[in-house]
């Protein structure tokens, strides 16, 4: 009787086991566990049902590694490196469906491995797309691809160094820096050339005796005629209190200089004012339309004029050339060690070589003292290795578009620069017999075949601290950014310079009245259309002096500020945009809590939302937000939202979304039958599938319908009948990722 009641027990367990395996197999559930699945070699790959940690879902583990991804793209903008993924990976490899992103990773070390320190940032688009490295010094760029399962690729090689581009002089365009643009206190005394604050920029009666500190006020401080016979007491002004260089020609009486006045060698060099090499600016401007001024003095490419080049930056002119030649100008330029030089070219490859690549070199040829014999950086008499300042050894990509290049070259050395020198800081010497100059070009250098088109090549000097740019932000420039002398009294507005701005103890003033300034307030003009700034603001009015726009420093909601204003249909519309909002509304009809609003804002963990509303008045229900495809019309595609509905006219479509019919076809009673879905591509890491059979005879003949095997690509549907013969089912399906 015992061994009969186990045998019992036995039997009832196995059955038990048995009807779960079949509604497995039919697709009924899984309860409280879940199903692993593994590949041919019984490796555990993804865990299907009730994770360890109580939730519920697909989770993909061990995945293999990606394919390392192609190279990065790296270049140099202001204030660090742009790295690119252009979507690919090496040796072709495709993308692997459990991709999940490209990681960015930089280091100063030319060799290094990366990891979380390295990380700068990701790539989670599959079109591949560019980042921004914020770096003060050069670095070397790698990528990894990582799956959604964390598996890493091998690193991509290493790209670099490259670091940010800098900001210099010619940079900086003139007339650019304006009050704006300049920090509080960046102006200090070494800021301010001679002469650079006249009585224009000072109001009357701003200087008092108590504010000049005894020995304060030099030469340097004092605009040409600003000191007069009635400023200066009698008897005040003694050979001692003049500074070397301080009585110029404007300080003089015509005739009062007389030969008994001047001691014997007092007259030098040091006593003059700005040198001759500062105020002569030697210039070549060649825009090509003279192909006689050029000769072939290396290879055996051919030259030619080119007219009715309409995108030339000058007349319509270029100097083409086909296949490899050395153009060097016949006119000899008088090369000044002293003088700093710059070289300028534009240039395009419009036809690619046939063999080699267009890779030019882009300078000057030095020239002895007899005008003829060559020096090269090495003294030697030849046209190779030559002063290729401007570029060198660089190619010159095929396109449509122009490539300008400037190099800058000044003094001389034992040997010569052979390399760019793009940084007038830091130009390139010629070597020390070279007494002239001429411009060379060498062109598709080593390659066989291909064109190039120059548009225009010019010589110049360049006077040194001048600053030319674009690219200043307001506050940018402090005082250790100005070069010494830099600021004149041209580049001073009238009644710019009040008491703060001096030296403490030099001078001091309430108010200072020049021009547009008046007061603590700036204004271009004191009536009509004119721009106001105050210390609570800058506002903008038109014509009827109404205010049209303004920037607050502190708003209604304690935020700095920028509004714009316009009637119509008799209100008065406002917008307002602060950091993240971008605010709209009627003067008097609304507030900050009824406005309509473009908003932006962090929900924590890495996640962003963007809310619109259309606002509302007093305590009316909030209006709809349309958006439009084209031009407002009820015909365009276009998305209605309001506090009721959302209307979409068309197709409702999204990328994480599929759906469709497939047949499933039974050959058995109560026998499953089965239908593939495939060629799917649905977006998401997680995906869930819903079907359901379209049957007039659900759960008589028509037992159930399920699927499995759900993947972003497709899945699989089963159906079950209690038909003995061949019978098709139609079955709905839908498949969602998230």
């Amino acid at each position: 009787m015992t061994n009969l009641a186990t045998e019992v027990a036995q039997l009832k367990r196995r059955i038990a086991q048995i009807e779960k395996g079949q509604r497995i197999s039919h697709g009924a559930s899984i309860e409280n566990a879940a199903v692993e699945v593994r590949d041919e070699d019984g490796s555990l790959r993804a865990i299907v049902g009730q994770q360890g940690d109580g939730t519920t879902g697909a989770i993909i583990v061990n995945g293999p590694p990606p394919p390392q991804p192609s190279d990065p793209i790296v270049a140099s903008v202001l204030g660090g490196v742009t790295a690119s993924w252009d979507g690919l990976f090496a040796a072709g490899a495709l993308m692997p469906l459990d991709w999940a992103r490209i990681e960015v990773h930089a280091s100063t070390a030319p060799v290094f491995t990366p990891d979380s320190v390295t990380l700068q940032s990701t790539i989670e688009t599959a079109q591949g797309a560019t980042v921004v490295i914020a770096c003060e010094t050069a670095v070397y760029v790698r990528l990894v691809a990582r799956t959604t399962s964390g598996t890493a690729s091998a690193p991509s090689s290493t790209v670099g160094p490259y670091g940010p581009t800098p900001v210099v002089a010619t940079d900086v365009l003139d007339g650019i820096v304006t009050t704006l643009k300049l920090a509080d206190d960046a102006v200090t005394a070494a800021k301010v050339a001679t002469g650079a604050i006249g009585t224009t920029e000072i109001s009357d009666s701003a200087i008092t005796t108590p504010k000049i500190v005894a020995g304060a006020v030099q030469t340097a401080q004092l605009d040409a005629e600003a000191v007069n016979a009635s400023k200066i007491a009698a008897g005040a002004v003694t050979t001692a209190k003049l500074a070397a260089l301080a009585v110029t020609a404007n300080e003089l009486a015509a005739n009062a200089v007389t030969a008994g006045k001047i001691l014997a060698g007092s007259v030098s060099a040091q006593a003059l004012t700005i040198g001759v090499a500062q105020s002569i600016v030697t210039k070549l401007t060649d825009t090509m339309a003279d192909s006689s001024t050029w000769a072939r003095v290396g290879e055996t490419g051919t030259y030619t004029t080119v007219t009715g080049v309409t995108d030339a930056v000058a007349g319509s002119t270029v100097l083409q050339v086909a296949g490899a030649a050395s153009m060097e100008r016949t006119e000899n330029i008088p090369y000044d060690a002293a003088a700093l030089y710059r070289v300028t070219v534009r240039l395009r490859t419009t036809t690619a070589p046939t063999a080699g690549s267009a890779t030019v070199y882009l300078g000057v040829s030095g020239i002895a003292a007899d005008g003829t014999t060559r020096v090269n950086v090495t003294g030697a008499n030849a046209i190779t290795s030559q002063h290729y300042i401007a570029l060198s050894n660089t190619v010159i990509t095929v396109g449509t578009a122009w490539t300008t290049v400037t190099g800058y070259i000044q003094g001389t050395a034992a040997t010569g620069t052979a390399v760019t020198a793009a940084d007038p800081r830091t130009p390139g010497k010629a070597h020390t017999n070279v007494r002239y100059i001429r411009p060379l070009l060498r062109l598709l250098n080593g390659a066989t075949g291909g064109v190039m088109q120059v548009d225009q090549v010019t010589v110049e000097t360049v006077p040194t601290g001048v600053v030319n740019s674009v690219n200043i932000v307001d506050g940018a420039i402090t005082a250790n950014a100005i070069a010494a002398n830099t600021i004149t009294a041209t580049k001073l507005a009238a009644g710019s310079v009040d008491a703060t701005a001096l030296k403490a103890d030099a001078i001091t003033g309430k108010t200072i009245t020049g021009g547009t300034i008046t007061g603590a307030t700036v204004q271009t003009a004191t009536s009509g259309a004119r721009l106001v700034m105050t210390s609570s603001g800058l506002a903008v009015l038109d014509s009827a002096g109404d205010l049209v726009a303004e920037i607050d420093p502190s708003d209604s909601t304690g935020r700095s500020a920028f509004a714009t204003y316009d009637t119509r249909f008799g209100k008065e519309y406002y917008a307002v945009f602060t950091g993240g909002d971008l605010r709209f509304g009627i003067t008097g009809a609304t507030d900050v809590a009824t406005e309509a609003f473009a908003s932006y804002s962090s929900l924590g963990g890495g996640l962003y939302e963007l809310l619109l509303s259309s606002g509302y008045e007093g305590s009316a229900v909030p209006g709809q937000v349309n958006i439009y495809s084209a031009t407002s019309s009820t015909n365009d595609s276009h998305i209605d939202l309001n506090a009721a509905t959302t209307i979409t006219p068309g197709i409702f479509s999204a990328g994480n979304i599929a759906y469709g019919t497939v047949t499933v076809t039974t050959t058995a009673a109560n026998s499953p039958g089965s239908a593939a879905v495939t060629g799917l591509n649905v977006k998401g890491s997680t995906f869930r599938a819903y079907v359901t059979a379209s049957s007039g005879v659900p759960g008589t003949q028509l037992l159930g319908v399920s699927a499995n095997n759900v993947t972003s690509a497709g899945m699989t549907v089963f159906a079950t009948r209690t038909n003995t013969t061949s019978t098709s089912t139609n079955v709905y399906w839908l498949l969602i990722g998230t």
